[in-house]
């Protein structure tokens, strides 16, 4: 740029901008009535930008997904709360998750507890 460039008058930046306005040529970036399909990454980021909770994220997502704006390879999760009736029954000391009342466990998934079928088990991240 030269000082020459930088010295146009407003008239001159007006008289561009019209052009702009009125040239057939141009196309903007919503050139047609398509409408935009949501991919997951715009579905997380106006789940982000909105900041919204785990309740309203849901609906949003529920009424995107029924209204047919959502890309096929676009997932909408809910969350369930299953682990809910079971949390009651584990600890967590150190770093490591135990369960405390077996018995009470296999009552609630509808099974008999019998400690001589069972056998220790010990799963690990590592």
């Amino acid at each position: 740029m030269t000082l020459s460039d930088s010295e146009s008058n407003d008239d001159d930046v007006g008289q561009t901008n019209n052009n702009m306005d009125c040239d057939p040529t141009f196309t903007g970036a919503i050139s047609s009535n398509e409408p935009h399909l949501l991919s997951q990454g715009d579905l997380n980021d106006i789940v982000r930008d909105l900041a919204l909770s785990k309740k309203q994220t849901e609906l949003l997502g529920s009424r995107i997904k029924g209204w047919n704006l959502l890309r096929e390879d676009t997932k909408v999760c809910f969350y369930r709360g299953r682990h809910e009736e079971f949390k009651d029954f584990f600890s967590q000391e150190d770093g490591v998750v135990f369960c405390n009342y077996v018995c009470s466990v296999m009552e609630v998934l509808g099974h008999e507890f019998i400690p001589d079928q069972w056998r220790l088990f010990i799963d690990s991240p590592n």
